[in-house]
């Protein structure tokens, strides 16, 4: 019995070590090394027929990451828009006074202008209805080469429990290089 016992502490332990390896974040460079993001070990690219379905617009995102069931996303925007830095707090009030006009029912975590890791950011975070869902938003801006970047952690909220935390984790990383 204290054998079983054993085994079954050791199998629940390695089983807990490669969950915890898997979501363990890893410095990642993006849109040809302007960007670096600390992101889980098992988020890949997301496939363009996905992209395509899951963000049906001609305003899709440069580049996506997801995990297994592509229900948590992490999306590259990198806008041919001009901005400058200095215009930063300009576009904070009118991307805020937009999604507020676009969301009126999201709920509302935050809507600030930070500096991180030596660069200023637009923050916003809600949580917005879906079609079958709701869906929790992490959105940074920036300007990168006097282009605006938006940068957006999003999961259901089925999975944001499991999540959120991770994600805020990996909006913090974000280095622009």
């Amino acid at each position: 019995m204290k054998d079983l016992v054993r085994k079954s502490v050791l199998l629940i332990g390695l089983v807990l070590s490669f969950a915890s390896q898997a979501n363990d974040l890893v410095p990642l460079k993006m849109l040809n090394g302007k960007v670096t993001i600390s992101t889980p070990r098992d988020f890949v690219p997301m496939s363009k027929e996905i992209i395509e379905i899951k963000y049906p617009s001609s305003r899709r995102p440069t580049e996506v990451l997801t995990e297994q069931t592509t229900e948590v996303t992490l999306a590259f925007n990198y806008t041919n828009n001009k901005l400058s830095k200095t215009e930063l707090s300009e576009a904070h009030k009118i991307f805020s006074k937009s999604f507020h006009n676009l969301y009126p029912s999201a709920t509302w975590v935050r809507d600030e202008l930070i500096q991180q890791n030596g660069h200023p950011f637009v923050v916003l975070e809600l949580i917005t209805p879906a079609i079958d869902t709701k869906i929790h938003n992490i959105i940074y801006a920036t300007s990168v080469d006097g282009r605006l970047l938006l940068v957006s952690f999003n999961a259901t909220v089925g999975k944001a429990e499991e999540w959120l935390a991770q994600g805020k984790q990996m909006m913090k990383s974000i280095v622009i290089n």
